[in-house]
């Protein structure tokens, strides 16, 4: 009689498998060492790839985010919060189908980088900009030129890959007042658990999903608390070299910055 193998469950968690898994892999010649040796080395490949945030929409008429990636729909978020900043964005008029790069941007929300007629990179203040001023963005209505937005990268579950939530200007109002609580207690961001939603709003014809007041759900542990900032270290290091794209700015449905009551005001705290 053979008696039934003893696996180290340790062994077996942190490979992610269960026992009927184990023994199917044994079963099929692959022992848990050739297995983790495999996981191992495909690790070591995918690390040399570079990778992109994935970016999760907001769903204007659903009160929803949307992952791009999956097409997944979902009415909260649970995440852990590495990094987050404000970032502006110019584009030339958009026609339909056009995907055109910025004529000026900035990863952080005070100095625009911009190239002149003759191709020479040039900066210039956003406090100062002609460009961030109520009524003057080119397709009309009362909304400004440069597009304002917070790009917040999200952690999910166990996952160490953020995904990106770009808030347009009427989400501005609600992020800010929590973090400023947050920052006013002496804590930050990243320690927490943070549960994100959204409300639909109306404005004559106009139908827009904004953020609510964020949520703590609970405190991180201290290992969660380094791995978050670790990886919120590296983020900071790296977002300059994340583009900022029209579709970023039009991935909110039925959205636009000409809300001043929610939007002037935060604005302007960007640029202190």
């Amino acid at each position: 009689m053979t008696l039934p193998v003893q696996y180290d469950m340790e062994l077996l968690q942190r490979l992610g498998l269960s026992v009927e898994q184990a023994q199917e892999l044994e079963a099929n010649g692959i022992t848990l060492e050739e297995y983790a040796q495999l996981q191992e080395e495909a690790a070591q490949l995918e690390a040399e790839i570079e990778i992109l945030p994935v970016r999760y929409q907001i769903v204007g008429t659903a009160a929803a985010f949307q992952n791009e990636a999956t097409g997944e729909i979902v009415q909260k978020l649970q995440v852990k919060i590495p990094y987050f900043h404000t970032t502006r964005v110019l584009f030339a008029p958009q026609s339909e189908g056009e995907s055109l790069p910025p004529l000026c941007s900035s990863h952080d929300g005070k100095i625009g980088k911009y190239q002149d007629e003759n191709g020479i990179t040039c900066f210039r203040k956003c406090e100062s900009c002609p460009y961030n001023v109520f009524g003057t963005d080119p397709n009309g209505g009362r909304g400004k030129a440069c597009k304002t937005l917070r790009r917040i990268y999200i952690l999910e579950g166990e996952s160490l890959v953020p995904a990106v939530l770009n808030l347009p200007p009427s989400s501005h109002k609600a992020w800010d007042r929590f973090v400023s609580a947050i920052r006013f207690k002496g804590q930050l961001v990243s320690s927490y658990l943070i549960e994100l939603s959204l409300e639909i709003k109306r404005n004559g014809p106009m139908t827009w999903s904004q953020l609510t007041a964020p949520k703590i759900v609970r405190e991180l542990t201290p290992l969660e608390k380094a791995r978050v900032l670790k990886i919120g270290k590296e983020l900071e290091a790296k977002h300059r070299s994340i583009s900022v794209e029209i579709s970023d700015y039009l991935a909110v449905d039925g959205v636009s910055d000409a809300q001043p009551n929610a939007t002037e005001e935060t604005a302007q705290a960007a640029q202190a």
